[in-house]
Parts: structure tokens; sequence; C-alpha cells
């Protein structure tokens, strides 16, 4: 079974590496169909923030506290996640209302080591916030490993993604994103089907 998952993983890489030298305009269009998911609230008990990218996705859980969607933000990842606190501080929101897990270093990870820390805040709806090409693996991953929370899902773009050379580099993103997509499915029973619109 291992072998044949290295297999398909292996080949999966190379399919969507192909794609993004011939064709990167259709490689886009495939990913934005099927990465991204949006389910926006209103109104939640905490927003959390995914590792991964210290500068839109804090930003976005800041205007999102400002706001007053919840009065709690959760950070979550290894390597990035006092950056984030700086950045959401910077940005407004009290230290008071930041909680911060420094040891996940995977999407899974994420979730099972915020577990706990939802459990004794009492977290009933949470609001994930990470990048578009994440959004769909982040929300199916959260929702297998705390079904007892409802989450909601919004992106965060940095706008260099928006230039000539920032849809390429988000473009490979993606293509790495779609094998990990297959290895959680493989490996965790995560489906990306659970969570399609």
């Amino acid at each position: 079974m291992k072998k044949l998952s290295i297999v398909l993983l292996g080949g999966l890489l190379l399919y969507f590496t192909s794609i993004l030298i011939l064709d990167a305009t259709s490689f886009t269009e495939f990913w934005k169909r099927f990465l991204v998911v949006s389910i926006p609230m209103q109104k939640s008990d905490a927003i959390i923030v995914l590792g991964g990218e210290p500068i839109a996705r804090p930003q976005r859980a800041a205007n999102l506290f400002k706001a007053g969607v919840a009065p709690l933000v959760f950070i979550t990842g290894v390597g990035d996640a006092l950056q984030n606190k700086h950045v959401l501080m910077h940005a407004g929101v009290p230290d008071s209302a930041i909680v911060v897990e420094s040891q996940a270093t995977t999407t899974y990870n994420n979730a099972l080591l915020l577990k706990p820390l939802l459990d004794g805040a009492h977290i009933r709806r949470a609001l994930i916030v990470t990048s578009p090409f994440h959004t769909r693996r982040a929300l199916a991953t959260f929702c297998k490993v705390i079904p007892e929370v409802n989450f909601g899902i919004t992106d965060a773009s940095i706008p260099w993604w928006d230039t000539l050379g920032g849809k390429r580099d988000l473009n490979k993103y993606a293509a790495i994103e779609c094998v990990k997509t297959v290895e959680y499915w493989l490996l965790h029973g995560i489906s990306p089907l659970r969570n399609r619109l």
C-alpha cells in the first residue's frame, strides 16, 4: 500500500508539473475550482490562523477580529507563530485575545494540537484563515479531527500573487497542494470531496 501511495503521489506530481509548464491558465482554473472553498461566518467564537504564510493570513484575521467576527484568535504552526502574533498585535488585536500553539508542523497537527485548546475555551464555531489553495484540505482536516466544532473558512492572499511571477508561484503551491490533498486522503482518510460546495 505504501509503495502504491508513493507511485500515485509521484505520478500526480509529474502530471501537475507538466500542466504548469504546458498550460498554466488551465491549471489555474482547475485548482481554483477544486481546491478553493469559502464558508464565511459573520459571528464565531474564534478565528484560527494557520501557519505557513506570515503576512496575509494574520492580517486578514486581524481585520476579521476588528470587524467583530470573533473575540479570540488562535495561531497555530511552528516557526511563524510568533511572527503571526506580532502582525496581529501590530494590527490592533490585543495580546489577551491571542492564543498561540507553536508546535504543529502540518495541517493535521494544527487540528490535533488546537483541539484541546479549542475545547478548553469552549469554542463551538470557528473561522479558519488560510491561503486560497489550502482551504479545502484545511477545512476537511479540521472537520474530521474536531467534529464537534462548526468550522467556516476564508482565504487570505498576498498582493504579489496578482503579478505574473506571483501567479506562477501560486500555481506551484497549488500543484503541491494537489499532491498533499491526495496524500491526506490516502494516509488520514480525509476526503477532499467531503466539503465540496
